[in-house]
């Protein structure tokens, strides 16, 4: 990267060990997250099922339910992980690389808040 004189940036080492890390754990939690959805997903699935009286016929189609959301999940967390990566290693050090970390570890506590209360 450089900077408006054409002369590579400086990047501070603790800045880069920060930014490696808050990737790699929001990564990594990110994919812990898949299993908090599937469960999620399943829970909505069986008050339908018990609220509406199919749940005794359903269970294959809950099963099915339970791997496609598997499969989704793990699909869309490598392309976060891939795509947050490739973003912070562009825009290291301006602002909307940090705004990033910060909607990411947002949306990964509301998950986990939404899987608490459900």
């Amino acid at each position: 990267m450089l900077d408006e004189n054409g002369l590579p940036i400086k990047r501070d080492p603790k800045l880069v060990a920060l930014a490696v890390v808050l990737w790699i754990a929001t990564s990594v939690v990110s994919f812990l997250e898949i299993l908090t959805v599937r469960a999620i997903v399943l829970r909505v699935y069986a008050h339908f099922a018990v609220t509406y009286g199919f749940f005794a016929r359903e269970y294959m189609a809950a099963d099915a339910l339970s791997m496609g959301t598997l499969i989704i999940m793990g699909i869309v967390c490598i392309g976060v992980a891939i795509g947050c990566g490739e973003y912070h290693l562009n825009h290291f050090g301006q602002p909307q690389s940090w705004r990033l970390f910060e909607r990411t570890i947002a949306i990964e506590v509301a998950i986990v808040l939404l899987a608490s209360f459900i």
